[in-house]
């Protein structure tokens, strides 16, 4: 191979580890960056993009994030933002990443660590030669998921305190349920799924100790029929009368399931958005997640971004709160939800073993 390739040769040829078996020095991977830095001070304007696995409006994931950053660009106005790559699969997830890089987008975001491994080549070129260029990468543990990263010095994550959501959703379901059966579908058995579903339980436990928790953590992301079906099945089996859901399109399947079965005695939580209104008759209130890039854009702008550092999306900065009520929730629930909304906020209400409990059973 010679000497001159650079890392964006490899991507573009599709050669990807190909280049550290020929021996390639950083050196001989790397173009000259001489030049192509720009003086923060000297910057007008900041271009942001993201990068999804599904459709910006899906209801979920995808729209989640989308919302955020849309939210992040109303109160952000030196920043544009470019129109995400929606519906990305795996394979296509370097090549969606360096054309942003080719254009020169100050902040280019993942939205979700199933990234993460497609990117490394990508943010090692960018450090090179486009150093102006910042990754941000949702749901996504530095010390785990980036570990084979040569650089992280134009890196940073997004995470959620996961806690503080699972509790918000159990105490809602644990006050509403009349049956004390509790549902949860989970698209796959990440330890992200598994922390919430068990502060989800443990929450519901601590106001309502009969509360029984059934759950599936194998229903893929994309099939609303398998929410439909396994919720129908939980409802004739095991009288559950309240869902959460953190399986995108198949957790709208699960809503459908509710609604049929009648909507004022069978309820669910939605998330990450707030999704109470006429489309979603069932949706009893949402855990809602904001995933802080205003925070990340505000950082590359002072020139304080990256290092790997992790930006937490928790109650204290908004980046995690219930999303509004609907009629059929009392008002005697909503005040006693706030009350242990307080409490969960100033980390009281769930210790952490009552959450390992739940989990190491699973």
């Amino acid at each position: 191979m010679a000497a001159g390739i650079t890392r964006r040769d490899v991507i573009s040829l599709g050669l990807g580890g190909a280049a550290a078996a020929c021996g390639l020095s950083l050196a001989a991977c790397g173009s000259s960056s001489e030049g192509s830095a720009t003086d923060a001070a000297e910057k007008t304007g900041y271009k942001v993009a993201m990068v999804i696995s599904g459709p910006k409006n899906d209801g979920g994931w995808g729209q989640g994030h989308y919302e955020s950053l849309t939210k992040a660009i109303e109160s952000h106005p030196n920043w544009k933002m470019l129109e995400p790559k929606e519906n990305t699969a795996s394979a296509d997830a370097a090549f969606a990443a360096q054309s942003y890089v080719d254009q020169d987008v100050d902040l280019i975001i993942a939205a979700g660590n199933e990234f993460v491994s497609a990117w490394g080549d990508v943010v090692a070129e960018a450090a090179e030669s486009n150093p102006n260029v910042h990754f941000l990468m949702t749901n996504t543990d530095p010390a785990t998921d980036l570990a084979d990263y040569e650089t992280l010095e134009k890196v940073e994550t997004v995470q959620v305190n996961l806690k503080q959501t699972g509790a918000l959703a159990g105490v809602v379901a644990g006050l509403m349920t009349n049956t004390g059966h509790i549902g949860f579908i989970g698209g796959m058995r990440l330890p992200t799924t598994l922390t919430k579903y068990a502060a989800y339980l443990a929450a519901a436990r601590k106001v309502n100790p009969k509360v029984e928790g059934h759950y599936n953590f194998d229903a893929g992301f994309t099939d609303a029929s398998f929410g439909s079906n396994i919720t129908n099945q939980w409802i004739a089996s095991n009288n559950v009368d309240v869902m959460w859901g953190d399986a995108s399109a198949v957790d709208n399947g699960a809503r459908q399931a509710l609604e049929e079965a009648g909507v004022d005695t069978h309820f669910d939580i939605a998330q990450p958005i707030d999704s109470v209104g006429p489309d979603n008759p069932s949706v009893i209130t949402s855990t809602v997640t904001d995933w802080m890039f205003g925070q990340a854009m505000e950082e590359v702008e002072a020139g304080t971004f990256g290092n790997g550092a992790v930006i937490e999306a928790n109650m204290d900065n908004g980046g995690v709160y219930l999303g509004s009520y609907s009629g059929r929730v009392p008002q005697g629930v909503q005040g006693r939800v706030a009350e242990c909304s307080e409490q969960i906020k100033a980390g009281t209400f769930l210790a952490d073993d009552e959450v390992d409990a739940v989990r190491n059973a699973l």
